[in-house]
């Protein structure tokens, strides 16, 4: 019940963002949904005993979603440049605690390009402007995409409790199994041909399925990542700030995956959309 709740509440939030005239909306709910996945990253580093310099880490996520927002390819690299050298500097500022210096910096790095980084492919894809062929076609693609998203958790969900019987990564995630794994790969699939029939007309039919499956397929990924680095912290859930979900963290682990690939599919094959 409480999932259902919440999500009733978060989805109007999110779908009003996507379609809404003024993408700055979209931009400012994902940086700040971005800080708070990097801080509860930052908290999972620290259940390990890595004491990661956090304001550093927030700044460099917000800058990085403003690289995406203008297209500024140059930011992004400025951006974590400077992380380095400004982490490197703090690590400097505490030489009793050279032990920690390298996991700090290296975890305060990491947090930043594994949620800012990879999410920030969504914003950038909030800011493409409509074409000839297609109107709202930045809204088109992520309302896809986050269906697509639904669909293989839902579908493995299901299937996993109905059919499951063989682990897919018992030692990172126990309830995961390869029959869930398989009916979340046919669900997502299947999104592809019912979003191009419900409002994304001019998605060519072949790429809905092609864009569908890689999703299906990558996203389980990014769900097992998040597990790898949960189990490690010794935590069953990043955060508890969605009730019925678990923390921020735990809601976007397949999303980061999946947003490049969107991204960079929309670069490649755009001509079919």
């Amino acid at each position: 019940m409480k999932r259902i709740l919440t999500a009733l509440v978060v989805l109007p939030i999110l779908l009003y963002t996507v379609w809404s005239s003024i993408p700055y909306f979209f931009a400012a709910l994902a940086a700040i949904a971005i800080v708070i996945a990097i801080s509860e990253f930052y908290n999972l580093a620290a259940k390990v005993g890595c004491q990661t310099h956090n304001f550093l880490g927030y700044l460099a996520g917000l800058a990085l979603v403003a690289g995406f927002v203008f297209g500024k390819v140059e930011w992004l690299a400025a951006v974590l440049t400077a992380l380095v050298m400004l982490s490197l500097a703090c690590a400097l500022m505490k030489p009793d605690d050279l032990k920690n210096a390298l996991v700090s910096v290296a975890a305060t790095l990491f947090g930043v390009a594994y949620v800012a980084l990879l999410a920030g492919f969504l914003v950038r894809v909030r800011m493409i402007p409509d074409t000839a062929q297609t109107t709202q076609l930045a809204a088109k693609l992520l309302t896809m995409f986050f269906a697509m998203v639904v669909f293989t958790d839902t579908g493995a969900y299901y299937t996993g409790r109905s059919l499951g019987k063989n682990k897919l990564a018992p030692r990172i995630s126990p309830g995961k199994t390869i029959e869930g794994f398989v009916g979340g790969l046919i669900a997502a699939i299947a999104a592809g041909p019912l979003c191009r029939w419900a409002f994304f007309h001019e998605m060519n039919l072949l790429h809905s399925l092609l864009l569908g499956a890689l999703i299906g397929l990558v996203g389980p990924v990014g769900d097992l990542a998040e597990s790898m680095l949960k189990r490690g912290s010794e935590v069953k859930d990043s955060g508890t700030l969605l009730p019925g979900h678990g923390g921020m963290l735990d809601r976007v682990d397949s999303i980061l995956f999946c947003a490049p690939l969107l991204y960079f599919y929309w670069r490649w094959f755009g001509e079919y959309f």
